[in-house]
């Protein structure tokens, strides 16, 4: 194994978030010599799209297997592995269960899609269910319908990526946070890095393999290798508002995700169908134990924004969060306060994740437009590149 960045490294993974620390976790089973460059300065601090999540544990209903298979395919299996990792090792998770509801019947028509959506996706115990169903769940949700998804839930994302973090560490990966990549090359033998470190000095290594999971940054990354990389990264923040739900009797909810009917809006990128503003329970600790707590966070709403850094352009204003919640009317402007909001890792015109190969360097794998579901389907995203690696070293006679 590696014991430091002057030897050349069996594997190099660009990004230490969710999608990083899971790939290099999986990799450390079977290999040596893994080490993870993330450019902030530490990994379960908060600094990065993961620690920005919304924490839901998605069931994978949203996602067609004609646009977004990668999605719908690795979300279902991502659900399912998290439950068990949570359960494992202790880590906050709860089965919520999940209402998208439909308003009036046009809305409720279109629920089939999700329903059908649903059985080809695997999605187990979907169903529709009434209005009056709706309120013995979640009294304070108006609905004319809705679909009820059980396999949805919660984890605490920030607790979440730590333990995966520390799996990693304990399998012997190596972490260099505070530490850019800044330049790509082949050369023999490999790939060299050139790394940036926090106080500008510059060093560079030789690692065999490359992972590119580098979430916002990943395709200015792609870039560095190939700049003529076709894709582009679209543009898009998501912000995010909260409140507090035992403030009033019209607005408590009994802990369930509650989505609005997906709808089709238009973007600088296309048009999309979108899960729109939605309600998310979060855990409080008492003691030594997580319960779902006090703040429901509302969100995201998503803008176009001019950067991947842009936290200048302003936040929607709070009425524009309230009309996409019609299906829960007790709330009010003065119920809410901000939360949080992150630049999505999406992709211009190309909806799904993007797991492949450089195109030129084999020995390259890009992990493009990881957005949303991609904690969730982060566990699932690891097992599907071990196994590309796997058959690249069958091919290569490794």
């Amino acid at each position: 194994m590696a014991n430091s960045v002057n030897d050349v490294l069996n594997i190099a993974i660009i990004g230490g978030g969710i999608v990083g620390c899971c790939v290099a976790w999986e990799l450390s089973k079977t290999q040596a010599g893994i080490f993870v460059f993330e450019k902030n300065p530490g990994i379960t601090k908060g600094e990065n799209q993961s620690s920005r999540n919304s924490g839901v544990n998605h069931a994978g209903i949203n996602y067609d297997r004609k646009t977004r298979p990668l999605k719908a395919r690795l979300c279902v299996e991502g659900n399912r592995l998290w439950y068990d990792f949570c359960e494992r090792y202790q880590v906050p998770c709860q089965k919520t269960g999940k209402l998208i509801v439909a308003q009036d019947a046009v809305q409720n028509r279109g629920l089939d899609r999700y329903l059908r959506r649903a059985a080809e996706n695997g999605v187990a115990d979907v169903r529709k269910i009434s209005g009056e169903e709706v309120q013995d769940l979640e009294p304070n949700v108006k609905a004319h319908a809705a679909l009820f998804v059980p396999t949805s839930g919660i984890f605490e994302p920030t607790a979440l990526l730590h333990q995966v973090y520390a799996l990693a560490s304990n399998q012997g990966v190596e972490f260099m946070t505070a530490t850019e990549i800044v330049a790509l090359a082949a050369v023999a033998g490999g790939l060299r890095l050139t790394l940036c470190y926090r106080d500008g000095r510059q060093d560079s290594i030789v690692a065999r393999r490359v992972i590119n999971a580098a979430g916002v940054h990943a395709v200015g990354v792609a870039r560095l290798i190939d700049p003529d990389f076709p894709i582009q990264a679209a543009l898009t923040r998501g912000d995010s508002l909260k409140f507090y739900r035992k403030r009033r009797a019209d607005i408590y909810l009994r802990g369930m995700n509650v989505y609005p009917a997906p709808i089709v809006v238009d973007t600088p990128t296309g048009r999309h169908h979108s899960v729109g503003v939605h309600l998310t329970p979060t855990f409080d600790r008492v003691g030594a134990e997580f319960v779902i707590g006090d703040t429901v966070t509302v969100g995201p709403k998503l803008i176009p924004v001019k950067s991947l850094e842009d936290y200048q352009t302003p936040v929607p204003p709070v009425e524009s969060f309230l009309e996409d919640l019609s299906f829960f009317p007790g709330l009010t402007s003065a119920d809410l306060e901000s939360h949080q909001c992150g630049v999505h890792a999406r992709l211009n015109g190309y909806p799904d994740f993007y797991i492949q190969a450089d195109r030129t360097y084999g020995n390259v794998i890009h992990l493009l437009g990881i957005d949303s579901p991609g904690f969730t389907a982060a566990p699932a995203i690891a097992r599907y590149v071990a196994r590309l690696i796997d058959k690249q070293m069958i091919q290569q006679g490794a």
